[in-house]
């Protein structure tokens, strides 16, 4: 079952030890899905803000896979 998260610094703690990182893009929201082994952990955020996350990751090498 996801867990939903509502803080960017917490969502960064999973996003940080996931194995992928899924994003869907639903008109101006962008939700943010961080894959551990354990768990699925997912954050709503706009656009912008989503998109620095999303490149920040990248720079990272973590794998970003865009729905």
């Amino acid at each position: 079952m996801p867990k939903e998260v509502f803080l960017v610094d917490l969502w960064r703690r999973y996003a940080d030890n996931a194995e992928e990182i899924r994003v869907k893009k639903n008109g101006n929201v962008v939700k943010l899905k961080a894959r551990t082994k354990a768990s699925l952990v997912t954050i709503k955020l706009p656009e912008d803000v989503a998109t620095k996350l999303i490149e920040e990751y990248r720079s990272k090498g973590k794998r970003v896979v865009e729905f």
